[in-house]
């Protein structure tokens, strides 16, 4: 008990203190003014990027071994892409046609998409603190999901305009966030996760959609087709590993694996 007490405050500290990284660059390093000029990207790229390598660090320290298995990342890492571009071809097709497949995607755009958000967004939140609080310190479900799943609603409020607006994007996201993370416990590696969303992203961007995340009902037909799929198939695979079920594992989790 007390080592899974231990996990959790270092897991849920580590999370805020790295989800405030922006200050330390701010106003300790390069200080208010430079960093108020940097290029927004940059800014992105400088703090995903250290977020990204502290958390291998302090899940390698944490667990006293390489992180990738802690974080889901171990393997399926080619299945994973495999099912998350399948999965993601309806949005694909769907807006190309919208757009008669015009799109002025750029590399810059991929990288955003693929890795500063599928990758980085997947491994913080559901890797990270999700799925260590789930698989290692005793949390259940619920509980584990609720706190990634606030902070990414919260994450995804510049995209409202009014109040509206940033409850739709804040319910929207957070129950995302919830699905997410129960796509990341059914497919027994992040991979998958990762790369649904970043081609979700992808496909979004490719053909200049719109900037709310909520979309427009032609969006969303076809993004709640590509969730459909997963869904089904999510549910398929769960039932056939025998873990369709959270029944004792919704507050706690008591089958941690260490």
């Amino acid at each position: 008990m007390k080592r899974k007490i231990i996990i959790s405050v270092v897991v849920i500290l580590a999370f805020i203190a790295l989800r405030n990284l922006k200050y330390v660059y701010g106003y300790c390093i390069f200080g208010k003014e430079v960093w108020d000029k940097m290029d927004f990207n940059f800014k992105v790229f400088l703090l995903n990027y250290s977020i990204i390598v502290i958390v291998f660090i302090i899940t390698g320290l944490l667990f006293k071994k390489l992180p990738f298995e802690i974080l889901g990342l171990k393997t399926d890492i080619l299945k994973g892409m495999l099912f998350g571009f399948l999965f993601t071809i309806p949005m694909f097709i769907g807006y190309g046609y919208g757009a008669q497949f015009k799109t002025d995607i750029t590399v810059e755009r991929i990288h955003l998409d693929m890795v500063l958000a599928g990758f980085f967004e997947e491994l913080f939140f559901r890797g990270f603190l999700f799925g260590i609080l789930f698989y290692y310190a005793g949390w259940g479900f619920i509980s584990a999901v609720f706190i990634p799943s606030i902070f990414f609603g919260i994450g995804h409020l510049y995209q409202a305009e009014t109040l509206t607006e940033g409850l739709s994007v804040f319910l929207f996201t957070a129950l995302g966030g919830a699905g997410f993370a129960w796509f990341y416990l059914t497919w027994r590696s992040l991979w998958m996760v990762v790369f649904l969303h970043g081609f979700m992203d992808l496909a979004w961007d490719m053909f200049s959609i719109q900037s709310n995340v909520t979309g427009n009902l032609n969006a969303n037909i076809f993004r709640f087709a590509t969730l459909g799929l997963v869904i089904y198939f999510s549910a398929r695979k769960a039932k056939a590993m025998g873990t369709y079920s959270l029944k004792g594992k919704l507050w706690l989790n008591r089958e941690t694996l260490q």
